[in-house]
């Protein structure tokens, strides 16, 4: 019997900790007020949603200064990040090398943050057309320990920005401002819910 309470105490302990922002079936996900973060963070909450029942909020930041405090914060389990964004915060330089740029953000994120970067969405265009970086879903070690099968699930998107309709569909986000529904839509197409 005195095994059975120890059990179901340490049980309780283990599954009632501090909520964080993934805990309760809930992901927030932050990103900047951008088409390509929109749409990416969209593609991410619609397939998450749709095959867990999880809610997925998007929250917009004014800069990368207020995401990273939302992180610290725990009111974000994931971030969308570019790699141009990611050696600034860094402060390392940016010699033009995508995949470099993601494997020493990947590495450096873990080290000093805690942030796992998962598998990169792909190379895509800068809005102002100046340059193309690669974008990741960035998350935090809580949502990685509380939720282990989700970067599985969200590694799904990987190299989804190579796909021609990627881009079709950015236009069609650019000139409607519809990102939800258009990465429902994608989503179908492509067999993913």
């Amino acid at each position: 019997m005195k095994r059975i309470i120890i059990s179901l105490l340490i049980a309780f302990l283990l599954f009632t900790g501090p909520s964080y922002a993934c805990v309760g079936k809930v992901l927030n996900i932050g990103i900047l007020n951008s088409v390509n973060e929109n749409l990416l963070a969209e593609l991410v909450s619609v397939l998450i949603n749709e095959r867990t029942g999880m809610t997925v909020n998007i929250r917009v930041y004014g800069d990368s200064g207020q995401i990273y405090e939302a992180v610290k914060r725990d009111e974000l389990g994931m971030v969308v990040e570019d790699t141009g964004r990611a050696l600034k915060i860094l402060n390392m330089p940016d010699n033009g090398d995508n995949v470099k740029a993601y494997d020493l953000s990947r590495k450096e994120f873990r080290d000093r943050m805690d942030l796992i970067w998962l598998k990169p969405f792909g190379a895509v265009k800068t809005e102002d057309g100046a340059g193309q970086y690669y974008y990741a879903p960035v998350i935090t070690g809580h949502v990685l320990i509380n939720f282990p099968a989700l970067p599985r699930l969200i590694n799904k998107l990987s190299d989804i920005a190579a796909d021609k309709s990627f881009r079709e569909m950015t236009k069609a986000v650019k000139a409607d401002g519809q990102a939800g529904k258009a990465a429902k839509n994608f989503l179908k197409k492509k067999k993913l819910i």
